[in-house]
């Protein structure tokens, strides 16, 4: 028989639950670290301001759910990055005359609408790691979404619309989503990624162009 070292194991599954532990931390503090610089150029320039937000926060919820240990983990890392960025925008707008709300859209439905899309960029980075077709669907929903927001900021019809978000922040959300098929995708695969992306664009589209 074969002996088993337990304490190789012990010390194995001890690192890994270290390495979960920093990342859930790191989750909830790079959030406030974003949403804090957020804050600060909200109040300086509005278009330092539209070329950073939702981007900066697109990128970090990628980063945490696809290091992700597990898809629990993902979604926990995800909420909390997000929880973090709204909770540094409160306290930057309990300091300042910021109207800290305009920072994640226009109003209560644009801010829910923004918190659900980075969840699910976070959520949909980490299930974009299958080496199957789901894992091209989740890449390409990833990227979607995160294309919606740039439709929706950059259209006057939606409730999300930001002034001065057209051209410039247009063009960072198009080369944002894009980034996302290529690091996110897999090989020729990425065809079936970049489809599912802007299919999820147009339908938005067509849906606000029609309210």
């Amino acid at each position: 028989m074969v002996e088993h070292n337990y304490t190789l194991d012990f010390v194995a599954g001890d690192r890994r639950d270290r390495a979960i532990l920093r990342h859930i931390v790191l989750s909830l503090f790079a959030g406030m670290l974003l949403g804090g610089i957020g804050a600060v150029l909200a109040t300086e320039s509005v278009l330092a301001a539209v070329l950073y937000e939702p981007h900066a926060y697109v990128l970090l919820v990628v980063v945490l759910g696809r290091t992700a240990a597990g898809l629990g983990w993902a979604v926990l890392c995800s909420v909390l990055a997000t929880f973090g960025t709204v909770l540094s925008m409160l306290v930057a707008g309990s300091f300042t005359s910021m109207d800290w709300p305009t920072s994640l859209g226009s109003g209560g439905a644009a801010i829910n609408f923004t918190i659900v899309k980075l969840v699910a960029i976070g959520v949909l980075s980490y299930l974009a790691g299958r080496h199957d077709r789901w894992g091209d669907l989740s890449a390409g929903g990833a990227a979607g979404v995160a294309l919606l927001g740039g439709i929706d900021r950059a259209l006057p019809a939606s409730a999300g619309h930001v002034p001065g978000f057209w051209p410039w922040g247009a063009l960072v959300a198009v080369l944002l989503a894009a980034g996302m098929i290529v690091s996110l995708g897999r090989g020729c695969d990425r065809l079936c990624s970049a489809a599912v992306a802007l299919t999820l664009g147009a339908s938005y589209f067509v849906f606000l162009a029609g309210l």
